[in-house]
């Protein structure tokens, strides 16, 4: 009896130390996170005015403000393939969405802006700023955007994969192309459905004036800073009956933590609260993103206010808030600058800019941060290409008349050495010169 006794506790002890560790949902896949300084968790740091609970409505949600949806679209940090990320897309909801809630609150009716988190996950490793699909920090976005700018989405679409397939092929520094990029037809007698890509150098950019740590991020901490300024990033535990089972380990309509994960391991923006009519329990309103097929449309309601650091620890203290500014996008509107297929340029001078030439602004300054391409010793690359117009005449009442005969095949003819000299810096920034650039 002992013996077999024996037996059976040796193979259960065989199966235990055979089975898979449990996978970590969250962004660092359980490894330690990286100690910050407290002179990197701010910039030009103002808190939002703290206001007592009995100060604060009920219920708020920026969802429905008065009426009105300040939130941007959602997002899946998950396809097409699995990628850690959830410090760039918890950290980027909330700045657009704040951007959003600027704009809209000065009557600016333009477009929501979607950031580019493809441009982060492949570029700000490189500055010591996360790891891409291996995690970060929502002070990693705050520090990139602050000091890069980052433009929307429409510089490079989503594809869940990061800086490592440049590190790996011995690249030390982010490729331009792979910041923001823009592809033409480029079709030739052999491949007549070849294209051509290029990096475009000066995007719409969009930055920071200040960021930091939510002061006191308690219950009535939290709630001033989100009712008084917009949606915040914070960081929680994600224990697996969060991730797999969140509507079954509900009460009503709320999830309830039982504290056994405390390890804080994914980052969310909470966009409000409220009071759940079924159970009576407060809740945090929080965005996730994990698809719009998750949890509740892709928000989740977690108890609020439940002691000590709060369920899924999202009270212990690690909330964001940001202050985006959007002067580039500015400045085109107001006509100082102007879009092309090759990036953003002057448009002209002011008045007050005088006979010296015009005047450096802000969105100058701001369009330069990636003037220190390409690297020493490659070839120079004009910063555009001639125009395939070149030659266009004026009449006399203005209108544009069309190109003297000749000038198109001119053009043709500067086009296709531009896009030679295209081919050059690519081959000597090791990207080959023949095949096209892959858009990431």
């Amino acid at each position: 009896m002992a013996a077999r006794a024996s037996l059976a506790l040796l193979a259960l002890l065989a199966a235990l130390l055979a089975a898979p560790a449990p996978a970590h949902a969250g962004c660092y896949r359980g490894r330690p996170r990286p100690t910050r300084l407290r002179s990197e968790l701010y910039m030009n740091h103002a808190p939002a005015k703290r206001l007592s609970l009995e100060e604060m409505p009920k219920e708020f949600t920026w969802s429905n403000n008065k009426g009105v949806n300040y939130l941007t679209p959602s997002w899946n940090q998950h396809i097409p393939q699995y990628c850690g990320s959830c410090w760039a897309h918890g950290t980027l909801s909330m700045v657009q969405d704040r951007l959003k809630i600027r704009k809209l609150q000065s009557g600016d009716l333009t477009p929501d802006v979607m950031l580019g988190r493809q441009t982060l996950l492949n570029c700000a490793a490189f500055h010591g700023m996360g790891q891409g699909c291996d995690g970060g920090d929502a002070i990693d976005v705050l520090h990139y955007m602050a000091k890069y700018g980052l433009p929307d989405e429409s510089c490079l679409h989503y594809l869940a994969t990061d800086w490592t397939q440049f590190k790996a092929h011995g690249m030390e520094r982010c490729p331009p192309e792979k910041f923001c990029v823009n592809c033409m037809p480029a079709p030739t007698k052999k491949d007549p459905d070849a294209y051509e890509c290029w990096p475009v150098k000066k995007p719409v950019l969009y930055t920071l004036t200040a960021y930091g740590k939510v002061d006191h991020a308690d219950e009535a901490g939290m709630m001033s800073e989100i009712m008084q300024r917009g949606p915040v990033t914070c960081g929680i535990a994600a224990p697996d009956d969060f991730v797999y089972k969140y509507h079954s380990a509900r009460e009503g309509g709320v999830y309830v933590d039982n504290g056994a994960d405390t390890e804080i391991d994914h980052d969310v923006e909470v966009v409000g609260w409220g009071v759940d009519k079924q159970s009576g329990l407060k809740y945090w309103l929080v965005r996730n993103s994990w698809g719009t097929y998750w949890g509740d449309l892709g928000f989740f309601k977690v108890q609020r206010g439940a002691g000590g650091n709060g369920s899924l620890q999202i009270e212990s203290g690690d909330c964001w808030y940001a202050e985006p500014e959007h002067s580039v996008e500015d400045a085109v509107a107001d006509g100082d600058l102007e879009g092309s297929m090759f990036g953003l340029k002057r448009t002209k001078c002011r008045a007050e800019d005088g006979a010296g030439g015009c005047r450096e602004t802000a969105a100058d300054r701001l369009l330069q941060t990636w003037a220190d391409w390409p690297p020493r010793g490659a070839p120079s690359l004009p910063l555009e290409p001639p125009s395939p117009a070149a030659g266009a005449g004026a009449r006399a009442d203005g209108v544009e008349s069309g190109p003297p005969p000749g000038a198109r095949a001119e053009a043709s003819g500067a086009l296709k050495r531009w896009v030679a000299a295209a081919a050059a810096v690519r081959r000597a920034l090791g990207g080959g010169g023949d095949a096209p650039v892959a858009v990431a």
